[in-house]
């Protein structure tokens, strides 16, 4: 497993203070992430947060094993707001048994980017609401990640198929 946090500093995951749930919920592009076992091999990754009529919060997380061409893996979860005075951490919970949390970290002021940890220090991602990234926002977001404590020499960048993008705007 790759070192994810700088050895000469902790890591500050703490969540954002404020989130406007609407503009947070639907299609995010994983652009990179550290190496975990859930989410291991897969690229094209994507996660759609939906509130259903109800209130509650659906994800879908989809992406392909392997390649573009792979075969596509998808996982369905909810997502709830344990502490509302905590928007920004968000817990997930997938087959009714699997919990983890996502802090949000960082959010662009228009929701265009994020930059997500956990509770763990080994987790780190860093999102959009396109498939790639000008590389002056990515080495922003990336240069934040550095200041909060995270190596970001461990991250994988999330590859994204034109034919793979195509399929989730139809979607929309």
């Amino acid at each position: 497993m790759a070192v994810t946090a700088q050895s000469d500093k902790l890591v500050d995951n703490r969540a954002i203070d404020t989130l406007d749930l609407k503009k947070y919920v639907g299609l995010w592009y994983e652009i990179a992430r550290f190496d975990h076992p859930f989410e291991r091999g897969l690229v094209g990754v994507t996660t759609e947060y939906t509130i259903k009529p109800n209130g509650s919060i659906k994800v879908i997380g989809r992406g392909y094993q392997d390649s573009l061409q792979g075969e596509k893996k998808e996982i369905v979860g909810r997502v709830y707001i344990p502490d509302t005075t905590q928007p920004g951490v968000l817990k997930v919970t997938f087959f009714l048994i699997f919990n983890t949390d996502y802090h949000i970290l960082e959010v662009e002021k228009d929701y265009s980017a994020a930059l997500i940890g956990s509770s763990q220090r080994d987790h780190l991602w860093i999102m959009s609401r396109t498939p790639t990234l000008p590389p002056k926002k990515l080495k922003d977001l990336m240069q934040r990640a550095q200041r909060r404590g995270y190596d970001t020499t461990a991250l994988i960048f999330v590859p994204h198929g034109q034919k793979q993008i195509q399929e989730e705007l139809t979607k929309l």
